[in-house]
C-alpha cells in the first residue's frame, strides 16, 4: 500500500541513500499511476535493473519521439554494457537533457543517484550524491534494521565520513540519535541538495513493532527540524509491502494505526 505519495507526472525524484534504494525506486515506478523513466547518475549492477519493462539506450531514447511509450516502466542509460556487470548512468550534463526531453514527453524521472554497496546505512564521501540540480523530491533511505548493531565497515557504507558526521567513534552501538544526526547534519542525508527540492526522508526495514516505535520517534524529531515528509516503509516481502508519508502537523500515530 502506498499513500499520501505525492510524486508529480513530470517529476525529477532522486533517491539515495541506503538500505533499499533500488528497491523503493521501482516500487515508486510500479504504483504512480503513469509511464516512468527510471535511470542512474553513478552505477548499478546489471541484475538491478531486471524489474524495468524495457532498457534503453539514451541515443535511442531521444530517436524515439513517442510521448508516451508502451511499457510502463522504462529504464534509460548512455549505455547498457554488462562487461563491468555494472551499469553506467548520466554525468550532471546529459542527464539535463534527459530531464528536458522527458519533460517535453510528460514522463517523471525516477533516478538512483548513490552508491551503498549494500550497506543499510551511509554518509557521502566527497563526492557524492550525484544528485541533479533539476530534482524535485529528493529521498533519503536508512535501513532501520542497523538498530543495535556496531558503526563499523560491516554495516556502514563510508564509515570514516558517517563518523565524522555523526561524532561516533568506531564499534559504537547505532541508536535512534545516530540516523538523526545523519539525517539533519549539513554533510549527512541531504548534502547536495538543490534549494528548492522538497527533502523525505525514508526510513526502510521497519519489519517489527520496535523499528515502528522507532521509526515514529524518529520521524517527530525529524519533521520538527526542517526535514519535509518521512516516510515509514516495509518493501519486502512483497505482499506485505507498504509505504506512509508522515507529513507535518499530523497525527502520525493515528495514521500508522494498526499497521502493526
Amino acid at each position: 500500500m502506498t499513500e499520501k505519495i505525492e510524486l508529480l507526472q513530470d517529476s525529477i525524484t532522486a533517491i539515495v541513500g541506503a538500505g533499499g534504494k533500488t528497491s523503493l525506486l521501482f516500487y515508486l515506478a510500479k504504483n504512480i499511476p503513469w509511464s516512468c523513466l527510471v535511470a542512474t547518475t553513478t552505477k548499478v549492477g546489471s541484475n538491478q535493473i531486471l524489474e524495468a519493462d524495457t532498457c534503453m539506450r539514451y541515443s535511442d531514447f531521444l530517436l524515439d519521439s513517442t510521448p508516451v511509450f508502451p511499457k510502463r516502466i522504462i529504464w534509460v542509460s548512455p549505455d547498457l554494457s554488462t562487461v563491468s556487470l555494472k551499469i553506467s548512468g548520466f554525468d550532471i550534463d546529459q542527464f539535463s537533457e534527459f530531464a528536458k526531453t522527458a519533460k517535453e514527453r510528460n514522463l517523471p524521472i525516477i533516478v538512483e543517484a548513490d552508491g551503498a554497496h549494500m550497506r543499510h546505512i551511509k554518509a557521502p564521501a566527497l563526492h557524492e550524491p550525484v544528485i541533479p540540480i533539476e530534482t524535485n523530491f529528493l529521498l533519503h533511505v536508512t535501513g532501520m534494521d542497523v538498530l543495535g548493531k556496531a558503526a563499523d565497515e560491516k554495516t556502514v557504507h563510508r564509515l570514516p565520513y558517517f563518523l565524522n558526521v555523526t561524532g561516533l567513534r568506531e564499534g559504537d552501538i547505532l541508536n535512534e540519535e545516530s540516523i538523526i544526526l545523519l539525517l539533519l547534519h549539513p554533510k549527512g542525508g541531504f548534502k547536495n541538495c538543490p534549494a528548492s527540492c522538497k527533502k523525505i526522508a525514508v526510513l526502510n526495514q521497519v519489519d517489527t513493532p520496535d523499528l515502528f516505535d522507532a521509526a515514529c520517534r524518529i520521524s517527530e524529531f525529524l519533521l520538527k527540524n526542517g526535514i519535509d515528509d518521512v516516510w515509514i516503509s516495509r518493501l519486502f516481502p512483497r505482499k506485505d509491502a507498504f509505504i506512509r508519508s508522515i507529513k507535518k502537523n499530523k497525527q502520525f500515530r493515528a495514521d500508522l494505526e494498526g499497521k502493526y
